[in-house]
This record gives structure tokens, C-alpha cells and sequence, in this order.
């Protein structure tokens, strides 16, 4: 049971806010929107109050990451103030954290904990580090120290050294045919398992090497056949489509809620951005626990690859109830938050350059690129691959490209097509 009975004083700062806006405000966030924390918050409170339990009893130092996240908060008296006042404004009954040293236990908790597969959706914490924060980042000054450079910072070494378990055979403890282990029954049936190359059925663990390996696991070339129209673009992963716009401008050319899509801090100002200005973005969001593989969306020759660093938990504010958050996030993430950029130049005229943008949201969010530039690529071939963690992708399409988007499903699977190109257009 979470250890409610601090002083009142504690939260003598109290803000005005009441669990039914607690309750709308989560609704709104974006992790819930994405799937990555479950429809029902009581859920996140269930799980929180047992995580908070457990972290209370961890004894020891603080490893590494969290003791500079401990510095950070310290040192900086704008950052303390904030993290004191997220941790005063929520209503009692949603906050077990003692205080700072308790969040911070909570959070190198983290950092040795893999996620577990649970059958109900609703049971589904996926990102323990987002569901510390759900109730927290909601609060103003919670959001406020989310978007501090610092703070962030502090952070992004904090979800390394969990990315650094999660690639250790340490992480294997979910990886089980019983329980809520990612092996077991439910989650072959819900996770399609049998689409995907398991290194070794027999033996423990399936012969993943770690959760890691896991969850960027190889799906079977069977299971994904590869459009054969030589003028279809591919989807270059599984993904959910969110929207296509057109004749997109370099700073003003898709305002979502008055915030501006601002294609060149996308592609981080690189040299070709000219050529993109006034063409067309697919924003897609790949499944929180399905293929995490990125592939060539055409035939071409890979002109430049880079890493975007950026923000770990950037997420767009919005006032009240937004049935766009999701979208407004999107686009916000897609210029902010750590992202890969890929230029391939396709060998048909028709399609010219495509730029390909797969972009880290939440936790781990790390994104591993396999391609180099000048190396020439056929559709479908393997460009990179997403640590475990919140994701989208952007497709770029520049202005002189000739191509269309015939159907918009809710869905694509990697290899399905996703635009054409005009087969009658002058090479």
C-alpha cells in the first residue's frame, strides 16, 4: 500500500487541481493518446502506488544517473522550485512520493526494471518512467521542468543507463511462457510472434539475447512481401497513418492548433531543405510493442544519414480537452525530440528525394541507423531500428516529386504501398 500518511504541511502548496481535471487532463496526454499508458488511469494509480512501495526499499546509492539527475534538480534553484511544486499540486489520494529522495528512488527503480506483458490492455505500463510522471507532468510546473534543457538532459542520461539494461541479459526476467512473461500464449496470439524470426524456440529466453533484442526482434520476408508495382513507394515500417499534408512551408505550412510544423527545424536545417519546401509529410506511429524496423521506401542511393539529438519527453501543450493532441505531439516531436534523418535519392525521376524521419517520443526512444551514405539501397532493404521506447516516422516528399497518396487506410504494414508515382509524368 503507498505510504500516504506524510504531513499535511507537505502539501500546504496545493494548486487548484482536482482529480476530475486530473482525470481530463490525462485523457488529453499524449501517452495516453498513443497507447503507451492505458485508457483507464486508475491503472497507472494501482501500479504507481506498488512501484512506490517497492522503490521506498531500495537501499544503497544512487547509481550514476540518477545521482547527476539528484545534482541537476540541486543545483539549479529554478528546477528544485519545480519539482517541489509537481509534487505538491496533485490531490493526495494520487500522489504515494514521499518527497524528492522517494522520486528519486522511484526513478532508479527504473533503471533496473523491464516492462511486463499483460493480456488487458488496461494493465499495460509500458513506460515506467512515463507512468512516474503521468499524474506529476500534468501539474504546470511538472510540464515546465520537462521542457527544461537541463532537466531533460538529466533525463536522457537516465533512460541510457535504462537502455543499457534493456540491452543486458539482466532484462531477459520478462522474456517467459508463463505469467505475464512476452513468450507466454497471450502475447504469441495479440504480438503475431509467429511473423517474426525467433533465434531459438527451444531453448530459454527464446535465445533473444536480451529485452532489446526482443522487441527489435526480424520480422519473417514472408510476412511482409514487398509491393511489386515498380512505382509504388513502400511503407518503410508497420505504422498507424496520422494524416498527409501537402504543399508543406518551411516554418508556417501545417498549423495544427496555432503551432506551426516547422519542416526546417525537421530536417535540422540540413542543405536539401529547400527542395522539400512545399511538399508533402506522412507523419505514421509504428506499434508501441510491434515491428520497431525501418526499411527503404524506394530504390535509390542513401545521400546523407545523421542523428538529431533532441528532447526525451516533449510533448505540445494544449489547453483543456484536444481531440488533435496526438497530432499537435506529432508535429511538435518531429522538430524537437531526438530523431534520425535519411535522404535517399530514388532512381525514378518521378519520385526524387525522399527524406525519412524516424523519431524517438518517450523513454528510451533510441534510434539506431544501419545505412551510410552513398550506399545504394533496394525497396525494402533494412536502414535501422528503434531501441525500446515511444516512436513515429515522417515521410518527406519534395515539391517537384510526382507522386500520389491513393487510399489512406488506418494502417500499414511494412512493405504495403503508400504512394505512387505518376507513371504518365515527363522523365
Amino acid at each position: 500500500m503507498p505510504r500516504n500518511d506524510q504531513p499535511q504541511g507537505r502539501r500546504s502548496v496545493l494548486g487548484a487541481l482536482t482529480q476530475p481535471m486530473i482525470d481530463a487532463r490525462y485523457k488529453n496526454s499524449f501517452a495516453r493518446v498513443a497507447g503507451y499508458l492505458p485508457a483507464n488511469r486508475k491503472a497507472v494509480d494501482a501500479w504507481l502506488a506498488a512501484f512506490a512501495d517497492r522503490a521506498q526499499d531500495r537501499k544503497g546509492e544512487l547509481s550514476p544517473s540518477v545521482g547527476a539527475l539528484k545534482q541537476v534538480i540541486e543545483a539549479d534553484g529554478k528546477i528544485q522550485t519545480l519539482v517541489a511544486g509537481m509534487l505538491e499540486q496533485l490531490p493526495r489520494q494520487l500522489q504515494p512520493l514521499q518527497d524528492l529522495d522517494h522520486l528519486l528512488k522511484c526513478v532508479d527503480e527504473v533503471t533496473t526494471t523491464a516492462p511486463e506483458f499483460h493480456a488487458h490492455p488496461d494493465e499495460r505500463i509500458l513506460f515506467p518512467l512515463s507512468a512516474l510522471f503521468a499524474h506529476l507532468s500534468l501539474t504546470p510546473p511538472g510540464a515546465a521542468a520537462l521542457r527544461l534543457p537541463a532537466f531533460n538532459t538529466a533525463l536522457q542520461g537516465v533512460l541510457k543507463a535504462w537502455c543499457a539494461f534493456l540491452d543486458s541479459p539482466q532484462s531477459r526476467y520478462v522474456l517467459t511462457e508463463t505469467g505475464n512473461g512476452w513468450l507466454a500464449a497471450p502475447s504469441v496470439e495479440q504480438n503475431r510472434l509467429d511473423d517474426y524470426v525467433i533465434p531459438d524456440r527451444g531453448s530459454e529466453h527464446w535465445g533473444f539475447a536480451s529485452f532489446n533484442d526482443f522487441f527489435h526482434r526480424k520480422v519473417k520476408l514472408e510476412a511482409r512481401p514487398i509491393a511489386t508495382d515498380p512505382h509504388a513507394v513502400i511503407a518503410a515500417g508497420d505504422a498507424s497513418f496520422v494524416r498527409v499534408d501537402r504543399n508543406v512551408g518551411e516554418t508556417t505550412g501545417l498549423p495544427i492548433k496555432g503551432q506551426p510544423f516547422a519542416l526546417a527545424e525537421m530536417l535540422n536545417r540540413h542543405s536539401s531543405t529547400d527542395r522539400f519546401i512545399g511538399g508533402s509529410v506522412v507523419q505514421l506511429v509504428p506499434p508501441a510493442t510491434g515491428y520497431h524496423r525501418f526499411h527503404a521506401p524506394v530504390d535509390g542511393v542513401v545521400r546523407h544519414v545523421e542523428i538529431i539529438p533532441g528532447l526525451v519527453f516533449s510533448v505540445a501543450e494544449s489547453a483543456g480537452l484536444d481531440p488533435t493532441a496526438q497530432e499537435v505531439s506529432l508535429s511538435a516531436q518531429a522538430a524537437a525530440n531526438t530523431r534520425g534523418l535519411i535522404f535517399i535519392e530514388s532512381t525514378a525521376p518521378q519520385v526524387g528525394m525522399v527524406g525519412l524521419l524516424p523519431v524517438g517520443m518517450s523513454e528510451v526512444s533510441s534510434t539506431t541507423i544501419t545505412v551510410t551514405e552513398g550506399q545504394e539501397v533496394k525497396k525494402g532493404e533494412e536502414l535501422g531500428y528503434f531501441s525500446y521506447g515511444g516512436s513515429s516516422m515522417c515521410m518527406v516528399f519534395e515539391k517537384e516529386s510526382q507522386v500520389s497518396f491513393p487510399k489512406e487506410p488506418e494502417h500499414y504494414r511494412f512493405g504495403e504501398q503508400i504512394a505512387v508515382a505518376d507513371r504518365n509524368a515527363a522523365l
